[in-house]
């Protein structure tokens, strides 16, 4: 299944596909957690729009005048002016959420835009081979299927049995899929710690999850040494810090 947070990208710039559509249908049906993050996310783009610069000047110059009138007025109000602090409080409190927000400040744009899941190199899968029940088997099934729960438990395992670094990669990957960007993070250091054949590709996907979590700097500093490195991604590497920047 997509990223939660790629779908509802694509559901608020209008890019859903008729299958993304119907998943997203779904979730707000059935995910209670995704539906109120939906809702909070449209309800805030209305107050955004509503809210631009000069209607928030207006607004702001209507809240003090209102201020400065008040004590001449013989029938104050008590409450009308904790209101009106309230209420500017409450904008200044969007418009700080709205320009630091990853969904605003284009972050997460910029990891949908580059984004792509590694596809399964290591390890074949012959369709029909009702005997082949290995451990490998069943994690790359359930990976090449979306199915990341799954393909993250039989991962662990897999590594646990065999102490193979590629399952390290592919378990990083799971985990980025499945939106666990710091497991995942800590899963691609790992692969470029121990210099494994994935190390280039573990810059790259750990340059991503950290755009997930805020950490631009990390993100920069990932991309600047894949870059330097010059066999991975450079090109997209170079257009993305730059776009960074």
């Amino acid at each position: 299944m997509m990223d939660k947070e790629q779908l509802l990208l694509r559901y608020f710039d209008g890019s859903l596909t008729e299958t993304e559509k119907i998943t997203f249908d779904q979730l707000v049906e059935s995910d209670i957690e995704f539906k109120t993050r939906f809702e909070f996310e449209k309800n805030l783009k209305s107050v955004v729009r509503k809210t631009e610069n000069d209607s928030l000047k207006k607004k702001l110059q209507g809240f003090e005048s209102e201020l400065s009138g008040a004590p001449s007025q013989k029938k104050q109000n008590f409450w009308k002016p904790l209101s009106i602090a309230a209420s500017i409080a409450l904008l200044v409190g969007l418009s700080w959420f709205v320009f630091n927000s990853d969904v605003f400040n284009g972050t997460e744009e910029l990891y949908a835009s580059n984004y792509e899941k590694y596809p399964n190199t290591f390890y074949t899968i012959t369709r029909g081979d009702v005997s082949d029940e290995s451990l490998e088997r069943l994690a790359f099934e359930a990976y090449e299927t979306n199915d990341y729960d799954i393909a993250i438990t039989y991962f662990i395992e897999l590594k646990e049995k065999t102490g193979l670094d590629y399952v390290d990669f592919y378990l990083g990957q799971a985990y980025l899929a499945n939106g666990d960007y710091l497991k995942a993070t800590d899963k691609f250091q790992e692969i470029i710690s121990i210099n494994s054949e994935f190390k280039d590709e573990g810059y790259w996907y750990a340059a991503l999850a950290n755009l997930k979590l805020e950490q631009k700097e990390e993100a920069e500093n990932l991309l600047e040494q894949l870059i330097d490195m010059g066999t991975y991604k450079k090109e997209e590497a170079t257009k993305l810090l730059k776009e960074l920047n």
